[in-house]
């Protein structure tokens, strides 16, 4: 059959419709704008006005009263004012620059890249594992004796498919790969002229009150203060815009790993409003490049739960090495420190004062530590907690909940046990 005479027959019969939609299109001057990263709306009750959507999609959380592994829904209302401080470097006020102040747009200029000359040999690097031959023959054993090419009929994780076991040797290989390769300078506060770690602590402890929150997953913390960390490895920040690099690596941690983020609208209200909402949507991008949208950090939750088959997923052991996990990033000496190292020493730790047992085989296979390589890490993870309101506040608080098991009120009552004993 002829094309014409099928397309002419084809364009009568659809004229009248092709005349509607014509006539309700939208002008060419108003067509929308491309949306930027920043300006996705997050805000779930945006979502409320769209046909067959009662509810905004949430994370699933199940929880009541009454049972202590559970997680509390996020808050329905903001924070009020008085409840929450947002503005943490209220307590630093009375520091004066020593240099002009710079401005979002200044970030660029190459006086604010941090070169290599400006870090002093002489600075203590963060804490670090040790390595010596013995270590390396204990782990080689280790690994020959648990690894095997064909998967154990005999491991639940084997028939659960989110586990992926057959991959995960290699998953956990490139994790270390990344580990490394995404490690930000632990020197780098030398290089800055108007921040010192004092204030990095600040700054941290009210990242950790929002994160609270907003009810956010732990590995959104975690990869938060990394993008901090890495970012003021590259860039010189003034005192004034310093909560704006916090709360811009929030907000994109919080889209990286939520289902649910905060709006940017929230992020500006959390931080008082001392930043315009375009003033985040530009210092957003112009983080994810200095960056170089390298996004994919590999938190220390991943290697924690690694180590947790050793012991069947042990619940409380693997809740007080969360705490002693989250103490970590209020402490400059764990700046630059391997996540897998971290993850292995909280572990370690929350074994010792549960009275788990040794750090047996297994625990060395699936973290990749031994006992020695963890101790040092342990004994400072201890020395943090000796004045947790003074060391780590917010954390504190947090783990004194009954979701937490009490964790922070558990490690002080040892404290008290070992004292007396």
């Amino acid at each position: 059959m002829d094309r014409g005479f099928l397309r002419q027959n084809s364009t009568n019969e659809n004229a009248h419709v092709l005349r509607q939609k014509a006539a309700s299109a939208r002008p060419l001057n108003s067509a929308p704008q491309r949306s930027v990263l920043g300006q996705i709306s997050t805000n779930p009750t945006a979502l409320r006005g769209k046909t067959g959507l009662t509810q905004p999609p949430q994370r699933v959380h199940v929880y009541n009263e009454n049972d202590e592994n559970n997680v509390p829904q996020r808050p329905a209302k903001r924070p009020e004012v008085a409840d929450h401080p947002r503005e943490p470097l209220a307590e630093i006020n009375a520091y004066q620059p020593t240099v002009e102040e710079n401005e979002l747009a200044g970030y660029e200029e190459e006086s604010s890249e941090i070169m290599e000359e400006e870090f002093n040999d002489e600075i203590p690097q963060s804490m670090m594992p040790t390595m010596s031959p013995e270590i390396f023959q204990e782990l080689h054993d280790v690994y020959l004796l648990f690894y095997n090419e064909t998967l154990d009929d005999e491991d639940e994780d084997t028939y659960d498919v989110s586990m992926v076991a057959e991959y995960s040797p290699e998953i956990f290989n490139y994790l270390h790969t990344l580990e490394v390769k995404l490690r930000p300078n632990p020197r780098y506060m030398e290089a800055q002229t108007e921040l010192k770690w004092n204030m990095r602590s600040i700054l941290i402890d009210w990242l950790v009150q929002v994160h609270s929150r907003f009810n956010l997953l732990p590995e959104t913390l975690f990869l938060t203060v990394n993008y901090i960390d890495r970012f003021l490895s590259k860039r010189k920040v003034s005192l004034s815009r310093f909560q704006l690099v916090g709360a811009v690596a929030l907000f994109i941690a919080a889209k990286y790993e939520e289902i649910n983020c905060p709006s940017v609208n929230e992020i500006a209200y959390m931080v008082d409003h001392a930043y315009s909402v375009e003033d985040i949507l530009r210092a957003e991008r112009f983080m994810i490049d200095v960056l170089e949208f390298e996004m994919g950090w590999p938190g220390p939750m991943s290697f924690l739960r690694r180590t947790s088959k050793a012991d069947d997923y042990d619940f409380e052991t693997r809740t007080l090495a969360k705490y002693f996990l989250e103490i970590t990033v209020m402490d400059y000496r764990f700046v630059g420190s391997p996540p897998s190292w971290l993850a292995a020493g909280a572990h370690y730790l929350s074994r010792l004062l549960l009275n788990r047992g040794e750090w047996t085989a297994a625990h060395m296979y699936y973290s990749g530590y031994t006992a020695d390589q963890l101790r040092p890490l342990a004994y400072a993870l201890l020395d943090a907690c000796r004045n947790p309101e003074e060391h780590h506040k917010s954390i504190y608080e947090k783990y004194q909940e009954r979701r937490f098991r009490r964790s922070s009120l558990f490690v002080q009552e040892w404290f008290k046990l070992a004292e007396s004993g």
